[in-house]
């Protein structure tokens, strides 16, 4: 086995294991105890020095396809190896699981074009021809978005585009924004709009499809309308904005679909009921709207909000509070979380995974209490789970995707946090070299 030094291997396998039970430790206690300041943190991770040759023999593994056994050589560990790497880092965001259960994901920064995979058992390949995609929250329906425009598709696989049910064409699109939106630059001016998405979740069976970009919050549906939630039209043509660029744009749909739930930096947390047309406002509960994510039961929707790389999450039960109380703004919506900027989340039966500026994913059910948590090592990019809430895919900025068995009941002693979660599988996505499994 000429990739492998047994030497070196033994070395990341024995620290790794140090500095996880360590660290682990190192956190129970804090948790107990409520972080006293004379708690010692443990000797930092020192496989930093062995980055070079782990990257070779990873390189060495995948090119005579033994990468099952480079994973019990070599358990994956990101903080050793991207730390000395930081010029090939980007940011990886799975997008959505298709119903044979391969993933879409996109791999490359925002507003820059980017690539998109197929990841499934077999490998990871190159979508030709499609910049980027978004699929709807059941996994049924994927909007896949190119120069021409974005095409809704119900059943795709991994081998079949399945059967096209929405097509929205840019210049048709561009054309009807632009003129709802005169005298202002917004997604109707840009020039290679497949290039600039954040988001596109195609909803009532692909029917209709929300857009979250750098230039705001939009609604097109399969009739032809096109319409910008956010930032609002009458407040541009109060203050003679100029364009409709937003910093920390993001939106979310109800499973239901009547719901939607958007915001930026400079915005309240905003609630749209598509059935009476209202628009609810909600204040953050910190410094900066950054997310916002609806339960998987349709009930209640969480909104983040960030002050550097800590924030506060909210929880708004909009589904059994009655309109009434939306509508009042001195209302005050209960706490979930009071710690983590959230960059990326998933909804399941259980509650919800968030993810954070710092790599840890948190599961915190509806009151807010914490079930468990799990580092990844790299600030968290994006995220998206199965329809059955058993397989979760997480991306980070440090190039790296995640394949966690959320299902399994167990953990690895070379894991960080509390999670009986395993890591099933890992690719790494780096500039300027094929993508690797690790």
């Amino acid at each position: 086995m000429s990739w492998l030094n047994q030497e070196i291997a033994e070395r990341w396998r024995t620290e790794g294991k140090r500095y996880a039970s360590d660290i682990n430790e190192y956190v129970r206690v804090g948790m107990e105890t409520g972080w006293p300041e004379d708690l010692t943190p443990p000797e930092e991770d020192q496989r930093r020095s062995l980055a070079g040759e782990i990257l070779g023999m990873i390189r060495g593994a995948n090119r005579v396809g033994e990468t099952k056994r480079l994973r019990e050589e070599i358990p994956p560990a990101s903080w050793p190896i991207t730390s000395e790497f930081q010029e090939r880092l980007q940011p990886v965001k799975p997008l959505a699981f298709l119903r044979d259960g391969s993933l879409l994901v996109h791999v490359g920064g925002q507003r820059e074009r980017g690539t998109l995979y197929v990841a499934r058992e077999e490998g990871l390949s190159a979508v030709s021809g499609t910049c980027f995609a978004g699929g709807s929250r059941d996994g049924e329906y994927v909007a896949l978005v190119d120069e021409e425009g974005i095409r809704v598709v119900h059943g795709m696989t991994a081998d079949t585009e399945g059967e096209r049910v929405a097509v929205y064409l840019w210049k048709e699109v561009q054309g009807k924004l632009k003129a709802a939106i005169p005298g202002v630059e917004s997604l109707a001016d840009e020039a290679h709009p497949e290039n600039v998405m954040d988001e596109a979740i195609p909803f009532d069976a692909g029917k209709k499809l929300l857009l979250v970009c750098g230039y705001g919050v939009y609604l097109l549906d399969s009739e032809g309308k096109a319409e910008l939630l956010y930032p609002e039209l009458p407040d541009l043509l109060k203050y003679k904005a100029e364009d409709t660029i937003e910093d920390m744009v993001h939106g979310d749909v109800s499973p239901d679909g009547r719901w939607l739930a958007y915001g930026t930096q400079g915005s309240s947390h905003m609630l749209k009921d598509l059935q009476s047309g209202e628009v609810y406002a909600f204040e953050p509960a910190s410094s900066y709207p950054h997310f916002a994510r609806f339960s998987k039961d349709g009930r209640e929707v969480w909104y983040n909000a960030c002050h550097f790389y800590n924030g506060a999450t909210i929880r708004v039960p909009f589904a059994e509070s009655g309109q009434g109380r939306l509508g009042d703004r001195e209302a005050e919506w209960p706490l979930t979380n009071e710690e983590m900027r959230v960059y990326a989340g998933v909804s399941l039966k259980q509650g919800f995974i968030l993810g954070d500026a710092y790599g840890y994913l948190k599961l915190i059910d509806s009151d807010g209490r914490e079930i468990w948590r799990y580092f990844v090592g790299s600030t968290i990019f994006g995220m998206t789970v199965t329809a059955d809430d058993k397989m979760l895919a997480v991306g980070t900025y440090g190039g790296m995707l995640h394949l966690l068995d959320l299902d399994s009941g167990r953990k690895s002693e070379y894991s960080i946090g509390t999670a009986d979660i395993l890591e099933t599988d890992r690719w790494m996505l780096w500039r300027g070299q094929e993508p690797l499994r690790w």
